[in-house]
């Protein structure tokens, strides 16, 4: 009997096949997006404005972005005191510090809190200012999921370089940092950390006024950066170390090359790393969709003969962006002229992180989604309707008839009431540091059941077989699905009716091998092997 594609497969078990995640741009985000590059200048002669200035043009922007969780990365505890979530009528042994000035421990106050780092959506950490611009992180944080707190435990002394605020932490909470002198633009994560430092976008708007023409327009947003591309989130979602040995990119300016200044941790680099490939620490969503199918997309899509520029739909985030731009400007909801049209030849991004979250406010979804994920995954997982049958996910997981004879094969999954969605397996919470979990971003479900600390995809819901059974269950479903599926292509001749090659393709094009709803794939291959044939000659046998 084969074995399943290897595609499927992690180090000891197959995977249920990949589901590429995305959608084009909600126009809300598309309204508030300031700018877009054309011919994008270079930013690394441009200076940080902060994001007051800012403001000042883009005021509705600002007043969104002002709301957003990348904003409350780091607050200020002199202008706002409510900031601190912690409660410190506990946890006062898990407090405890010996400070510079002290010669016995104690437990750290409000009043030892310079800045809150973090947004409070799971963790909050505490700065002490050392000395005039010189931070230091608290050794315990607020766990606010569990409402207690729990020691920091980054190195053996609270004196280790590793609570040094600016040297370990600061890039990725502050807007402009200067790394050598300990100072920065702007606190928490504002508009010029993914869209560049804004000088020279400034200086040509100021100098065009109210009303500039179109040269001036397109040079005015040449000056700033998109953030389309998935580089500027990557920056920070992300584990690894530049030339100096920090651990962020000192240095990086949106439009360049993250990879000229930063060394991303790598899937040999195993302490990081479930044996599955799910990352096992915090903030590397961008080491994880970089070997995603996601990130290869565009790339994939290329090697296709059969491919034109309307697959470009599904497969590049920056070309649904332009053509949202140019949807806008017809409509006169934008100035400008409307852009050329992206091609094969010139998009330049797969399925990026823009292309499904609005990093600019909550929007009323979790993780800054665009769209509920469901119909944002099924908006490309599913057939296109052409001669040939194309990623039949939602198809498939439904249930829709696509033969006739064969129909009547509701998803369990999906006709269960609040059941899993695509979210559910392929966005799976994947355990990280100190007990906490973080939607995972290699979109592959954790398919390993007897791995200690890491639950899989699939217990939590069928409570009633054991890890180690469920795991067996799948493995020979896609087992048996695969070597079907290579049964019957044998098969297949110029004589064979065309509804067999289709169907064999919806199984196949699915990706699951059976998984995704399991009866309709058995019954679909069932029709086939009696028009080929197959159950006669295995009787016979």
């Amino acid at each position: 009997m084969a074995s399943p594609t290897p595609w499927l497969r992690p180090k000891w078990i197959m995977f249920v096949g990949i589901m590429l995640l995305t959608m084009g741009f909600s126009l809300l985000w598309l309204q508030q997006m300031p700018v877009v590059a054309q011919d994008s200048v270079d930013l690394s002669d441009a200076d940080y404005m902060g994001a007051g200035e800012c403001s000042s043009c883009h005021r509705e922007l600002s007043r969104t972005h002002d709301d957003s969780l990348h904003v409350l990365t780091l607050q200020d505890t002199s202008r706002d005191k409510d900031a601190i979530l912690g409660d410190f009528n506990q946890g006062e042994e898990t407090r405890q510090v010996l400070f510079p000035d002290s010669d016995a421990p104690r437990a750290f106050s409000q009043d030892d809190i310079a800045y809150v780092v973090g947004s409070g959506r799971y963790v909050q950490r505490y700065l002490y200012e050392v000395d005039r611009d010189d931070y230091r992180v608290l050794p315990a944080e607020w766990d606010v999921t569990a409402g207690a707190w729990r020691p920091l435990n980054l190195a053996e002394a609270w004196e280790d370089p590793a609570y040094d605020w600016e040297t370990s932490c600061a890039y990725c909470h502050t807007t402009g940092l200067n790394v050598e002198r300990g100072r920065w633009e702007d606190d928490g994560v504002q508009c010029e950390a993914c869209h560049g430092p804004g000088s020279i976008h400034e200086e040509l708007a100021s100098d065009a006024g109210r009303r500039p023409d179109e040269e001036e327009l397109l040079a005015i947003r040449a000056a700033i950066n998109p953030a389309i591309d998935p580089q500027v989130c990557g920056q920070c979602h992300s584990r690894g170390q530049n030339a100096d040995g920090l651990p962020f990119p000192a240095g990086y300016i949106p439009g360049t090359n993250l990879a000229d200044v930063f060394s991303l941790v790598t899937l040999d680099q195993t302490d990081h790393w479930w044996v599955t490939g799910h990352a096992r620490q915090m903030n590397m969503q961008y080491n994880e969709w970089i070997d995603s199918g996601h990130a290869t997309s565009l790339s994939d899509l290329r090697l296709d003969d059969e491919a034109d520029d309307s697959c470009l739909t599904c497969h590049s985030s920056d070309y649904s962006y332009n053509m949202q731009l140019a949807a806008a400007i017809e409509a006169g909801d934008r100035e400008g002229s409307v852009p050329q049209a992206l091609t094969l030849d010139t998009a330049q991004f797969g399925i990026t992180c823009a292309g499904c979250h609005n990093p600019h406010t909550e929007s009323g979804l979790d993780a800054l989604m665009v769209e509920e994920t469901y119909p944002l995954c099924t908006s490309c997982h599913s057939d296109n309707n052409t001669d040939t049958v194309h990623h039949p996910v939602q198809e498939m997981f439904e249930g829709r008839d696509f033969i006739e004879g064969v129909s009547g094969f509701t998803g369990v999954h999906f006709a269960t009431e609040n059941g899993p969605t695509c979210a559910t397996c392929h966005l799976p919470q994947v355990p990280v540091e100190a007990g906490a979990e973080r939607t995972s971003h290699t979109f592959q479900p954790v398919l390993a059941f007897d791995v200690e600390g890491l639950g899989d995809s699939c217990s939590s819901c069928h409570e009633e077989s054991s890890p180690q059974a469920m795991g067996q269950l799948i493995a020979a479903i896609q087992t048996d699905t695969q070597a079907r599926i290579e049964t019957a292509r044998a098969l297949i001749n110029e004589s064979t009716p065309i509804w067999v090659v289709r169907a064999l393709d919806f199984v196949e094009g699915d990706g699951s091998l059976g998984i995704h709803n399991y009866s309709y794939s058995d019954a679909l291959l069932d029709a086939i092997y009696e028009e080929l044939g197959l159950y006669t000659a295995e009787a016979g046998q």
